[in-house]
């Protein structure tokens, strides 16, 4: 039981970064389907089956325990056996409908997976990478249908064809002499049908994309045609890696950039926006006073000085942008940095993007709205303080208060930060969200400080995930990250220009005005891995009702049989 777990563990991790051998991912779930398949299973296999999910996810997400000591010690092994519960989920709740229902694994295998990816992406507030389908984002043809379902229909496709070809292997988890063998021409109908839904969605995905892509030409033809030519963003990555404890590296994250943006300058004068990346700002940060403000009493009786050099620093802050606006750079900028506001008795931190435009001045900003938990903040922080000091960042961040337009002459940016390009409802959200305000989403951006990971995979997963919102949203994608990777990504999820990892770069992308209708995908968000869960759920109810059922004849049978036994002596 535990060499077929471990064997789709292992397939399955070659599949992602940096090994990516994507056709293993076709074949990789056929050892857990193998053990949805055999007749009778041990429970103590359950928790064989848990072992192979720890394999996987320690593997694939090896890169989280870089940065510090808390995420090496905690952060990776507790996320990872966190994930790694739904493994066992999958061949549980599989082999209660395949036995006591019977339905055929090619029918349920794929709703039950699809449906515990959805539970995935939200239960505590979520967890999105790494899906089954991500594995297929370099086969662009195929995963034109996440514009519809999510990259959710990816993953339901490739446990399918598993399925599917699950069904030729002969049955080795069984004994010897209780395997069956089906006849040739069964196998070669099983082979026909993985093929037929496979080539299939590869046809239409293709005629998709050739169709889009005409679309796409035509659009920036006639727009270059009319002198309404494209904005020339620029995308800035340093190689600063994360190393806390570094009193140095604040002011050197800052100072490499500026040296960078002046190197791009030089090379391409007068760009419609600079971009860097997450927290690059360094020491150099917004403080915003709130016109209630009063020091916290904790503060004592140096609140009053206090107040007044918060005040003194906001105003020499908006002298400093100024000077990097229009007299250094000569273009408008989008930077990331921290902002900190001072309330009434209250300060709250925000991880943010600020918009400065041509006269210097912040025109707008975006504020993360979606921390990651355990990175950015815990649960019940306010109340058990002291967990921050555990944690690289400190103090808790507070979430923004939701997305933003960043308007470049008639271009329409909308930024998230981090990780939340990861989140696939939120960014459908955000564009779906904006589109009922009136305001048009033409580019999507992402800023994101990816040094914690130090170039491990985590950074072509992150990848992987800002290439399947472009698709799904069917809206070009930018992102700006220091270490990498930076790039300038179409709407079909094609990678156009990229820098490399942990290497200094810079990238001028051209961005176009865009009257592309909302995708479905964007429309009606994960209605595809809701109605997955939704047909599972009853098809599970009914099968452990059965289940208890059984069982319940059984010791009702045993209880009889003990009695007569008895009365007999």
């Amino acid at each position: 039981m535990l060499l077929y777990g471990i064997a789709s563990a292992l397939l399955l991790a070659l599949a992602f970064p940096k090994v990516n051998l994507t056709l293993l991912a076709w074949v990789a779930p056929i050892g857990w389907l193998m053990l949805i398949r055999a007749d009778a299973l041990p429970k103590r296999a359950y928790w064989l089956i848990y072992v192979s999910g720890c394999l996987f996810w320690l593997t694939v997400l090896y890169g989280i325990g870089k940065a510090h000591w808390a995420t090496r010690a905690f952060g990776w092994p507790v996320l990872s056996g966190y994930l790694a519960v739904y493994i066992p989920l999958f061949v549980a709740f599989s082999r209660l409908i395949v036995h006591r229902l019977n339905v055929p694994i090619p029918i349920v295998a794929p709703l039950v997976w699809t449906a515990l990816e959805y539970v995935r992406a939200y239960f505590a507030t979520g967890f999105s990478m790494a899906q089954l389908g991500h594995t297929q984002v370099d086969v662009l043809p195929l995963i034109q249908i996440s514009a519809v379902t999510g990259a959710y229909g990816v993953s339901f496709l490739v446990m399918l064809v598993a399925s599917l070809l699950l069904m030729v292997v002969p049955e080795w988890e069984a004994a010897p002499s209780d395997r069956k063998t089906q006849p040739w021409n069964m196998r070669a109908a099983w082979i026909i049908a993985a093929i037929v839904v496979l080539g299939g969605t590869y046809g239409i995905g293709q005629l998709w994309l050739t169709q889009d892509e005409k679309l796409d030409a035509a659009r920036i033809a006639q727009q270059n045609e009319a002198g309404k030519g494209p904005v020339r963003i620029g995308l800035v990555q340093g190689s600063i890696d994360t190393v806390f404890g570094d009193p140095t590296q604040s002011t050197r994250t800052f100072e490499q950039y500026s040296e960078l943006s002046d190197l791009l300058v030089a090379e391409y004068p007068n760009l419609d926006l600079i971009v860097w990346p997450e927290t690059t700002m360094g020491p150099h940060m917004v403080f915003e006073v709130a016109n209630n403000f009063a020091p916290p009493a904790s503060w004592g009786p140096s609140g009053d000085r206090a107040k007044q050099s918060i005040l003194e620093t906001a105003r020499g802050f908006h002298y400093f942008l100024h000077g990097l606006a229009v007299n250094r750079w000569k273009s408008p900028l989008l930077l990331g940095t921290s902002v900190i506001r001072y309330g009434n008795q209250k300060v709250d931190h925000y991880n943010a993007a600020i918009h400065v435009g041509h006269e210097g001045t912040i025109v707008t900003r975006y504020e993360k709205t979606h921390p990651v938990m355990f990175g950015e903040y815990v649960p019940f922080g306010d109340w058990f303080p002291f967990v921050y000091d555990w944690l690289p960042i400190g103090g808790g961040l507070t979430p923004g208060k939701g997305p933003i337009v960043v308007e470049v002459d008639e271009v329409n940016l909308v930024p998230c930060i981090c990780f939340e390009n990861t989140v696939p409802q939120l960014v459908a959200s955000q564009v779906r969200t904006l589109d009922a305000a009136g305001k048009r989403t033409d580019v999507l951006v992402t800023l994101t400080n990816d040094g914690w990971f130090w170039g491990t995979s985590i950074l072509d997963l992150h990848l992987t995930c800002a290439r399947f919102r472009a698709v799904e949203n069917r809206r070009p994608m930018l992102v700006a990250a220091n270490t990498g990777v930076s790039a300038s990504i179409d709407a079909q999820g094609k990678v156009r220009q990229f820098a490399p990892i942990r290497k200094t770069s810079y990238l001028v992308a051209e961005a176009y005005a865009s009257d592309r209708p909302l995708s479905p995908y964007t429309r009606y968000g994960d209605w595809f891995a809701a109605s997955c869960l939704l047909l599972t759920t009853p098809l599970f109810l009914v099968s452990s009702f059965l289940q208890w059922r059984s069982k319940r004849k059984m010791r009702t049978a045993d209880k009889g049989t003990t009695i007569q036994g008895d009365a007999s002596q």
